[in-house]
């Protein structure tokens, strides 16, 4: 007997006997009936009762679901409209389904096309893969879920940005690493961490020198922490343990790659003098030789630090260690003079590497001479007393300015002459660390900041013909061992001033960089050479963090005393990233003490030739400075659509929610999908899902719930939320997150007749 089908909107009716088809968008049948059967659905169609498919997927079918003439698809949308055959449920509308999942325009009506991404309402394809902004063509920036180059929005052009919120620095210890079991004796750290990603699998690895001495005639262990949780990677049996390969306990190594073999290298001091280098996997590579390549060339050099840089531009890496210059076998190609760029005296060479004139090759500089990549000298300001330089354009005319600390002074040089252009006294006492620069006041002018021995300063340059140097502002710090130590300098918010980050013999502090306020201050001792804080995304989560190195070893021997005296003293290595994660996201490298931005890859390599970073299109007019380069602030939009297939019904309704990021910047896969029933997520819970794979802008994935409806389930409605937890929480910084969730109204099931 053949029972009677009503359609009421898009009721589904149990039928016996008999069998309605329904095309889906993807060409494939829909198959109903009183029999068990199998159907194919394209996006929209349905598959019989029970039977689900996404975008041409397949779905089995199942007994009884029969869809009436009133609704065709068995698809409902907004306040309980029937969608079209081929259709799906775009936030209140139906539209015809996207086969490629890839949604744009300002009402999402364009479907792009197979791999394309939209950017500000544009479908656009992606270009290469990338680790960074440098891996990326003008124009471009660098995605940061999946790693591929995006056109970055023109200024002007509507964009999705997050900017984190104005308020106090919230760091949050993420992991330390105090002791080890190897050698655990030796575990005071008072070098300056390297950040590199030593096996290339995406995360980042922190590369320290471990002592248990600080005398430059001691030795001491390389280690390699995983940037994760600070897990050592090396164990006892590798080659940096063997006696004969232990380093220098005041030296501050070098990463990069410098062999070509995609994996970086690691360049430290040699216990008893000279170079070794190692492989990324612990593995000695080489001793440092004299030109004659056999024999050893072990100058002991007291706290210099190792610079990596390809002087030629030939493909070809240098290592550098004061005047000193190896080639990438550790073989000597000249010795300018192993204390080049020592801050007076014999102690704590620290040069640089800059093309100096814009005409390759670069040279090597010190605060009173600059020589030439084949060791003549290029420049000699001979009555000048020596010291620590660093390099920007400081009054933006194009040509940069030589900044040296020495002797207590900060000077400005000009890069080809060595001439002095302006000085300064520092305020306080000691010679003065290594500089910093950096718009600390968003002005758009870069200022200076140094520490001595007593004192942090940043100073303002103010170029012409009577150029001078004057003091900004100077806070008070203790510094009585080295009187030379370094700092860093980062943006934490995006507001355009950086933040001098800066650890004296006691604190770890950030300064506020336009008035020197103290932002943050946590007890963390060192007995001082020139180490400073890195900054980096050490666990590779696109979230920026702080790497600090810690010594008490003075401390406890009553040298070096600290305000709090013995209670607060620590050793090791301590991270600390951002309660929220709302520190702008910055790169996965720091790899040497000359670090500024252009100096190195982001996959390790060297740059060959290395663009002057004081220059466009780069923009990175900085010295000892991270960030993130072009689309810093892009950031994500989810949103969501609702729509109910009635297949299972009169049992339940399958609940589809189409998931898009609309925004800027990628998502990864697990955004949390809650579904209630009700109105609003004060309805009754039905249950979460997640999604299962990255969304690039313009993307969408498919998520299905299933409602298993009651008696009283006549005329229901439903809420979708996504990127929420139980607590209403966010997972994910968006531009926008006031359009998270969305209700279907107007869903009925029907009923056995």
């Amino acid at each position: 007997m053949r029972r009677t089908m009503k359609a009421i909107g898009g009721i589904l009716i149990l039928a016996l006997g008999g069998a309605v088809s329904a095309s889906g968008c993807g060409g494939g049948t829909a198959d109903t009936g009183a029999g068990a059967g199998s159907g194919t659905a394209g996006a929209g169609g349905m598959a019989g009762a029970g039977g689900m498919a996404g975008a041409g997927g397949t779905g089995d079918g199942g007994s009884g679901g029969v869809f009436v003439p009133g609704c065709p698809s068995g698809i409902v949308c907004g306040e309980g409209d029937c969608c079209a055959v081929g259709s799906e449920c775009v936030i209140d509308a139906c539209l015809p389904a996207c086969a490629t999942s890839v949604r744009c325009g300002a009402d999402l009506s364009v479907c792009c096309g197979e791999g394309d991404v939209c950017v500000a309402d544009q479908c656009a394809k992606p270009g290469g893969n990338c680790l960074d902004w440098a891996d990326c063509a003008e124009g471009e920036f660098c995605e940061t879920t999946l790693g591929v180059c995006l056109p970055q929005p023109p200024p002007g052009a509507a964009t999705c940005e997050y900017k984190p919120p104005p308020g106090p620095l919230t760091p949050v210890l993420e992991w330390s690493w105090t002791e080890s079991p190897i050698f655990p004796e030796f575990r005071q750290v008072i070098n300056m961490p390297v950040v590199v990603d030593l096996e290339n699998d995406g995360t980042p690895d922190v590369v320290i020198v471990t002592s248990n001495n600080f005398n430059a005639n001691q030795t001491a262990f390389l280690r390699a922490l995983n940037g994760k949780d600070g897990v050592e990677k090396w164990g006892a049996n590798v080659d940096v343990y063997a006696d004969a390969n232990r380093v220098q306990p005041r030296m501050t190594p070098a990463a990069a790659d410098i062999d070509g073999d995609g994996f970086v290298e690691i360049v430290a001091g040699k216990a008893g003098g000279g170079l070794i280098a190692f492989e990324h996997d612990g593995k000695v590579k080489w001793t440092s030789k004299q030109s004659d390549g056999t024999t050893p060339w072990n100058v002991v050099l007291d706290s210099a630090t190792v610079a990596i840089a390809d002087l030629e531009g030939d493909g070809k890496p240098e290592i550098i260690v004061g005047g000193a210059v190896f080639d990438a076998a550790g073989v000597l190609r000249f010795n300018g003079g192993a204390f080049f760029g020592a801050n007076t005296g014999t102690y704590g060479a620290v040069s640089i590497v800059a093309d100096l004139d814009g005409v390759m090759p670069q040279e090597i500089v010190s605060g009173k001479k600059a020589l030439r990549a084949d060791g003549s000298t290029y420049w000699e300001q001979a009555a000048l007393t020596d010291g620590y330089p660093a390099i920007a354009d400081l009054d933006l005319d194009g040509k940069p300015e030589l900044v040296v600390v020495s002797d207590d002074t900060v000077r400005v040089q000009n890069p080809t002459t060595g001439a002095v252009i302006a000085s300064v006294a520092m305020p306080g006492n000691g010679l003065g660390g290594p500089p910093t620069i950096a718009d600390f006041d968003a002005d758009g002018m870069p200022e200076i900041a140094a520490a001595n021995g007593t004192a942090y300063s940043v100073f303002e340059f103010e170029a012409g013909e009577t150029a001078m140097v004057t003091v900004k502002w100077q806070k008070t710090t203790q510094d009585g061992s080295s009187n030379r130590t370094g700092s860093s300098v980062f943006d934490f918010q995006g507001d355009g001033a950086a933040e001098v980050v800066y650890n004296d013999e006691c604190y770890f502090r950030v300064y506020d960089g336009a008035t020197g306020d103290t932002l943050f201050e946590e007890k963390n001792p060192s007995a001082t050479i020139h180490e400073y804080p890195v900054i980096a995304d050490v666990d590779g989560d696109n979230n920026t963090e702080v790497v600090l190195a810690a010594n008490d070893l003075f401390h406890l021997n009553g040298q070096n005393g600290c305000p709090y005296g013995t209670n607060g003293l620590r050793h090791g290595i301590y991270v600390y990233g951002d309660a929220g994660d709302n520190w702008v996201r910055t790169r996965k490298i720091w790899n040497q003490h000359a670090y500024h931005l252009t100096n190195v890859n982001a996959n390790g390599s060297v740059p060959s030739p290395e663009p002057a970073s004081w220059l466009s299109p780069f923009g990175l007019n900085n010295y000892r400075q991270s960030n993130q380069g072009a689309g810093v602030f892009n950031a994500p939009d989810l949103q969501v659509s609702l729509e109910a297939s009635l297949a299972p019904c009169p049992g339940g309704v399958d609940l589809r929610a189409f998931v898009q990021n609309k925004g800027a910047n990628g998502v990864p896969p697990g955004v949390k999908v809650r579904f209630y029933r009700g109105e609003g997520p004060n309805g009754t819970f039905i249950g979460e899902a997640a999604t299962t794979k990255a969304l690039l802008p313009g993307q969408y994935e498919l998520v299905v719930m299933p409602y298993t409806t009651l008696a009283s389930d006549v005329v229901m409605s439903f809420y979708v939320e996504v990127d929420k937890d139980e607590a209403g929480q966010s997972g994910q910084n968006e531009c926008l997150e006031d359009n998270n969730g969305t209700t279907l109204g107007g869903v009925k099931c029907g009923s056995v007749n």
